[in-house]
């Protein structure tokens, strides 16, 4: 059975729905991550795959066509400039774009995978989606991510996938594919929706992966997704970037919490699953050996990388040998004085801690948090005071929250001596909370107007005190630049 995948898509939307902010010089960093990062829960899917031994072919529809890191490059000095790179021109678009199609009708595949993961531009994707179904009548087209989880019924209804994997889908998406070609029913499948003639089937969910470490991890199809060159291109243009691919990795699968913005509620139920210390150590090692020129620091991506002293400090000890400096994020209150230790002696340079509010009546009835403001400072100071870089970040717009409130909230970052700090607007989607309640209150052409751009399926979060879009984005770029003064 001859299986293809398509990577790269989310950078393709990038180059033809050149959604703003992202062709401006100053977000050229970010614009290049989002271009260039393949999708990491593919890549699961593919080593899954490969691994069990079937063979999948895998085009990456923007690293495969764009291979010279000058094409990326900026040439207009204005920040607020329109980008003047090679990548920004229409013919980059058209060439990826007739690669996608020529590689579908000369690989012919047998099964497509699709993965829709993010909600930034998940419309652009459901669309070429149906370029994909015109272009392969006839063969399944198979879907899964996160947004694809929780939009399976829009995404069968469109008319152009065949079946959506829902959750993690190594497991399912080995099975469908054993279906397929055996040519069985997928009525026993569990974790996916399919389309069954006129109507919409959704199976029983598939339950988390209990032993991660089951998982080949992502790496092992570095050269199916050529992540060499991905490498290779974001350590030249930006040394300094997190989670480049070859040089970061999600150590653990869920979160104990359940934070009202968050997805993971929804998608793990409070269910936190980790790698062993010898699994993390094997991927760091394969790419200290893979990827040694550039990026001298790796990114821990999961936010329970501290939450587990006994696995971290192994963590540390299998780690001790190899050449990198580490960043992660973490919860404040997984932070005490022997983890920061622990990790100033590891050669940890920095710490996010997403802070999200520095008003307790919010963490507590809005956010459910489950953490004070004294417990957020505290951390925050201990890991400065141990020579790492903290860097807080907030949310702007959350219910209840003012202006005032923010302005308050820099004030005491600047008072303790805590300079880093990153302020977001608070923007919903599809399985969270406070999604939920902005439905509820909003008609659906108040809805569409508040989409982060009009491929988005992530809206703006509006109130009294930002009652407009505009309003809202507009602070958060005055308390950006107040927390840099």
């Amino acid at each position: 059975m001859k299986v293809l995948l398509v990577s790269d898509t989310l950078g393709l939307g990038i180059m033809e729905a050149r959604p703003e902010p992202a062709w401006l010089v100053r977000m050229s960093a970010l614009r290049n991550k989002d271009l260039l990062a393949p999708d990491y829960g593919a890549m699961h899917i593919a080593a899954y795959l490969k691994a069990s031994g079937r063979d999948v072919h895998v085009i990456n529809v923007v690293a495969d066509v764009h291979r010279r890191s000058g094409l990326f490059e900026e040439t207009a000095a204005d920040p607020g400039a329109l980008s003047g790179s090679g990548i920004a021109l229409p013919d980059a678009a058209m060439a990826s774009r007739r690669y996608m199609f020529d590689s579908l009708r000369s690989f012919q595949p047998d099964a497509l995978l699709f993965p829709i993961t993010v909600y930034s531009l998940a419309l652009y994707q459901r669309r070429l989606l149906s370029d994909m179904r015109d272009a392969l009548p006839g063969v399944p087209i198979v879907t899964g991510g996160i947004y694809s989880t929780f939009h399976a019924g829009e995404i069968l209804g469109d008319g152009a996938a065949d079946i959506v994997v829902r959750g993690e889908g190594e497991l399912t998406v080995a099975e469908v594919l054993d279906a397929l070609e055996r040519g069985g029913g997928l009525e026993s499948i569990p974790g996916i929706s399919y389309r069954a003639g006129p109507d919409i089937v959704h199976n029983e969910p598939r339950g988390p992966i209990a032993d991660l470490d089951r998982l080949p991890h992502p790496y092992t199809v570095s050269d199916e997704f050529d992540i060499a060159l991905r490498f290779e291109i974001l350590t030249a243009l930006n040394p300094a970037g997190d989670y480049i691919p070859g040089a970061g990795f999600l150590t653990s699968r869920g979160c104990p919490e359940a934070c009202t913005f968050c997805l993971d509620p929804a998608l793990n139920r409070g269910r936190t699953r980790f790698h062993s210390p010898e699994y993390v150590r094997e991927v760091l090692g394969y790419c200290a050996s893979a990827f040694p020129d550039g990026a001298g620091s790796f990114f821990f991506g999961d936010a329970t990388f501290t939450l587990n002293r006994k696995r971290l400090r192994r963590i540390l000890e299998l780690i001790a040998d190899l050449p990198y400096e580490y960043r992660i994020q973490t919860r404040a209150d997984y932070l005490d004085a022997e983890t920061v230790r622990m990790l100033a002696d590891g050669h940890f340079t920095q710490v996010a801690i997403g802070a999200e509010s520095f008003n307790e009546e919010i963490l507590r009835n809005v956010v459910r948090k489950r953490l004070s403001v004294e417990t957020t400072i505290g951390a925050a100071k201990m890991v400065r005071d141990a020579g790492m870089n903290p860097v807080l970040t907030f949310i702007v717009g959350l219910p209840g929250e003012s202006r005032d409130s923010i302005r308050k909230t820099i004030e005491v970052l600047r008072a303790n001596g805590l300079p880093t700090a990153t302020f977001f607007p608070l923007v919903v989607f599809k399985g969270t909370e406070l999604f939920e309640l902005l439905k509820e209150r909003s008609s659906l052409e108040e809805m569409d107007a508040l989409r982060v751009n009009p491929y988005s399926e992530e809206f703006l979060f509006v109130s009294e005190e930002f009652p407009t879009p505009g309003e809202l984005t507009g602070f958060v770029d005055e308390a950006n630049a107040a927390a840099l003064s």
